[in-house]
């Protein structure tokens, strides 16, 4: 199987954290040759698993060795868990829910699950040195986030791609974003005062 980079998307990503959504860790269980070669291509990063990739890629495993398979894969040493304690998770709530605000004003199309507002709230948490890998670009769109680099690879048993998209939260974009939310929002109400008796 052959896969394709985007150039410098080993070093735009040295000394990151890159999170790895359902699509991608589904990808690399599936194809053993891109498996191979993600450590060597972030050899200077670290592969993590958030908590809701990994109740993801686990869920509606009906086959006991299925399920197995699964398991023993997300525990490989090539990956390692996110950190998870109850601070964290109330901070990434709220950014996932202000995040589908936004998502509704600026983009009402877009209708990512809890789960991909959940990664986005994650990566926007740890904007400093987080980044996702996602074969659904279009629940983390670039009004907030910037595509840092695109990974595509051969399916194994068809004469498809698949890409995955390495993406970062961006401050100045989601500021931006939150601004002119804040501004509909304000007028909103103001004519929703202006209607009551």
């Amino acid at each position: 199987m052959q896969y394709f980079l985007t150039e410098n998307i080993s070093s735009n990503s040295s000394n990151k954290q890159i999170f790895l959504d359902n699509d991608f860790l589904s990808f690399l269980f599936e194809n053993d040759d891109v498996l191979e070669a993600i450590p060597r291509i972030f050899s200077n990063s670290s592969l993590v698993i958030d908590s809701f990739s990994e109740f993801e890629f686990l869920r509606d495993i009906f086959v006991p060795s299925e399920r197995v398979l699964r398991e023993q894969f997300i525990s490989y040493n090539i990956f390692i868990p996110a950190l998870n304690h109850q601070e964290i998770y109330l901070k990434i709530q709220a950014n996932a829910l202000l995040l589908s605000k936004l998502y509704a004003h600026h983009y009402p199309k877009c209708k990512p699950s809890s789960i991909d507002l959940f990664l986005a709230g994650r990566i926007m948490y740890n904007r400093d040195n987080s980044y996702l890998i996602t074969g659904n670009k279009k629940y983390f769109p670039t009004f907030i986030f910037d595509t840092i680099g695109v990974i595509s690879a051969e399916k194994d048993q068809s004469n498809g791609m698949r890409s995955f998209c390495l993406m970062k939260f961006n401050q100045s974009k989601f500021d931006h974003a939150y601004t002119e939310y804040l501004k509909m929002e304000s007028k909103g109400i103001e004519e929703l005062k202006n209607t009551l008796p």
